[in-house]
């Protein structure tokens, strides 16, 4: 029996493959789960034209995630915040705190899940955060958090003079 794929199945083969499986497991599994269409002329066509208009839709993705790259290379983030003393700070700055600073400064949308930060930030300083748009497609934004009482960034200039 002649199958489309519907699904990546293991063993069996990738989405739009055209494959021969036995009766069985066509009739039985693949058909009624909608993990594949039978083999016809029409079918075979409108799958081709599905795969089509999805490498289309990643190409735009690609192109626009690219775009977004070179907009947010460019962008710096001043973050006031509360410290206590040697710099660290009364709470931490979330991968969600930098998409709302972001969106409410640059009016970019960025989903959180993008933003690779191995933990929260706790200290005072310049941070280098890598954001994932992409396949292969990696940002960098530097994000600097200062103290917001006055006798904390002096200390924070001398510890960056020393530094």
């Amino acid at each position: 029996m002649k199958v489309i794929l519907k699904q990546n199945i293991e063993k069996v083969g990738q989405v739009g493959d055209v494959v021969e499986v036995s009766d069985g497991f066509g009739r039985n599994f693949l058909l009624p789960r909608g993990k594949a269409m039978s083999y016809t002329k029409g079918n075979f066509k409108q799958v081709e034209y599905l795969k089509k208009s999805e490498l289309e839709k990643k190409d735009k993705e690609l192109s626009e995630a690219k775009n977004l790259a070179e907009k947010l290379n460019n962008i710096s983030l001043e973050i006031k915040v509360k410290a206590g003393k040697e710099g660290k700070l009364f709470g931490s700055i979330t991968s969600k705190d930098i998409t709302e600073i972001i969106l409410n400064k640059y009016k970019i949308e960025l989903d959180k899940k993008k933003i690779d930060l191995k933990e929260s930030l706790k200290k005072l300083g310049i941070h280098n955060i890598s954001i994932n748009l992409y396949k292969d497609v990696v940002s960098q934004i530097k994000v600097n958090l200062i103290s917001d009482s006055p006798s904390e960034q002096e200390q924070q200039i001398e510890d960056t003079k020393k530094e």
